[in-house]
């Protein structure tokens, strides 16, 4: 008779079914639920750095003070993964198709499309209110 395995222990069987199609679908649905602050991140980092850099070289201000090359590139960041976030909110489940390469399991379905959703829409507002900036401060006057 063989010995009954102890409850925490995964079960053989539960052990050999998962591989590495389990491990990608697991590893696309978190990247696919983390889509909205990916891009967030993303856009952090493009007016940010952007920001930085081309305040450092001085590239000369406009009458209003704000730097209109500085201004361009944030909104138009801010403009671009506002729409990215969006597209993948909308077409939610042709996004996750293309990331996890596989359709989530039928009953938790739900649970990850509104999680993305929110976190998607949570991202959305914090980019825009990053661009708003863009538009009620000065370019580069922080930065000096």
């Amino acid at each position: 008779m063989r010995p009954r395995p102890h409850p925490w222990l995964p079960e053989v069987d539960r052990v050999t079914r998962m591989g590495t199609n389990s491990n990608r679908q697991g590893m696309g649905t978190l990247v696919f639920i983390l889509f909205g602050p990916i891009v967030w991140a993303v856009h952090l980092t493009l007016i940010y750095g952007s920001q930085s850099s081309l305040c450092a070289f001085n590239p000369g201000e406009d009458r209003a003070g704000g730097d209109g090359l500085v201004i361009s590139i944030i909104l138009a960041a801010t403009a671009v993964c506002i729409a990215i976030v969006g597209f993948s909110a909308v077409r939610a489940g042709s996004v996750h198709a293309l990331i996890a390469r596989v359709a989530p399991p039928a009953e938790q379905v739900g649970f990850i499309l509104a999680t993305m959703r929110v976190l998607a829409g949570l991202s959305i507002l914090a980019m825009f209110y990053g661009g708003l900036g863009a538009v009620i401060l000065p370019g580069c006057d922080q930065l000096r």
